[in-house]
Parts: structure tokens; C-alpha cells; sequence
């Protein structure tokens, strides 16, 4: 389904929404409730009740600052904005760590019945350690 770019986009529109219709989504689904009869019994049996309108809040929001990652081939360190690359920072953490370290005495514990899915297990793992640049030995 990631794959699938017209799902993705979709999806981006009703995950990463701005908080007025995050509020009116919320007002709707509470709409719904007062006008469902089954709803309706249920909060007055646990003694439930929602005010239509959200109380307001002051707060303050702190600069998320940079990520540091590891070295490019450069030697230069790889380092973005939190807040720009919020949309995209599973991709971009998908890299090299900042300091790692190698992976020398390792193993995994299994019964014979399932060999087969371990060393699927340990191939699945190199492939992904290698992807973040880490160094492991055989476990």
C-alpha cells in the first residue's frame, strides 16, 4: 500500500490536517453521538458527557531543533530540520547513526522446527542493519 501514491495522498489528507478541522471533526463525531439513541443510553449509563465546544489552551512550542546523523562520505555530519522534514523523517532517519556500535557477539535462540524461519529472520536483519550502516559479525 505504501507503494500505491494516490492511497499515500489520500491518506496525508486526513492524517496531517490543521487543528480547526481536526476541532470540527471532533464536533462532528460528537454530533453523531447526541443524535445516536444506542450513544445516548450508553453515556448516561457511565455517567459520560462531552461539551460541545473544546476548551481553549495556552501553551508554548519549543523549536524541535536539527537531527544529527552519522557521517557522509565526505565526513561532514548528515543533519536536517525536525520540523521541515516532518512529513518525511522515517525516510530520512533511514541512515547512518550518529555513533553505532559493532554488533561482535550476537545470537538468536530457536527449536529445530524453526530453522528455517530464523535464518529468514537473520537475513531479513542483515539486510537492515546493512541499510543503517551497522557492522555485525556472524552471530
Amino acid at each position: 500500500m505504501r507503494a500505491d501514491f494516490k492511497l499515500m495522498k489520500d491518506l496525508a489528507q486526513i492524517t496531517h490536517t490543521d487543528a480547526g478541522r481536526k476541532v470540527a471533526e471532533c464536533r462532528n463525531l460528537l454530533d453523531v453521538f447526541d443524535q445516536n439513541e444506542k450513544c445516548k443510553k450508553k453515556m448516561e449509563e457511565w455517567q459520560l458527557g462531552f461539551k460541545p465546544t473544546p476548551i481553549p489552551l495556552q501553551g508554548y512550542k519549543f523549536a524541535p531543533g536539527n537531527l544529527l546523523m552519522g557521517s557522509k562520505p565526505d565526513g561532514s555530519r548528515n543533519m536536517f530540520d525536525i520540523e521541515q522534514s516532518a512529513r518525511d523523517i522515517d525516510r530520512k532517519i533511514q541512515d547512518r547513526m550518529y555513533s553505532q556500535v559493532r554488533m561482535d557477539t550476537w545470537g538468536i535462540f530457536h527449536g529445530d522446527r524453526d530453522a528455517q524461519v530464523a535464518k529468514q529472520f537473520i537475513t531479513t536483519l542483515k539486510q537492515a542493519i546493512g541499510q543503517f550502516g551497522f557492522e555485525a559479525a556472524e552471530p
